[in-house]
């Protein structure tokens, strides 16, 4: 997982959208993306860092770190390993409503 690199895209239209996507294996990050003052919209990208290598040639403003893959790596050790719904055997509790 290391070798994730996380990807900030300045993007002024759909089409320059679709040729950002045509031209790597990217995951474009859930929920909409942001507008600058400037009117360009500003999407985050997944990828591995071959992939991401394939961007460099694009007349878009992006901004690599290389090391997020590094940063995952810390998160998933903060992560516990218990099973706290000890295999199915208690039901999950939360504040949503069953309709």
């Amino acid at each position: 997982m290391a070798d994730i690199v996380k990807i900030k895209a300045w993007i002024p239209d759909p089409q320059a959208l679709q040729q950002v996507l045509s031209s790597a294996n990217v995951q474009v990050e859930c929920g909409s993306p942001k507008q600058d003052n400037s009117g360009n919209y500003i999407i985050t990208l997944y990828a591995p860092k071959h992939e991401a290598d394939k961007l460099h040639g694009l007349p878009f403003r992006l901004e690599m770190d290389e090391h997020y893959g590094d940063v995952l790596e810390q998160r998933r050790n903060e992560v516990s390993q218990t099973d706290r719904f000890q295999g199915g055997k208690i039901k999950p509790t939360g504040l949503g409503t069953k309709k």
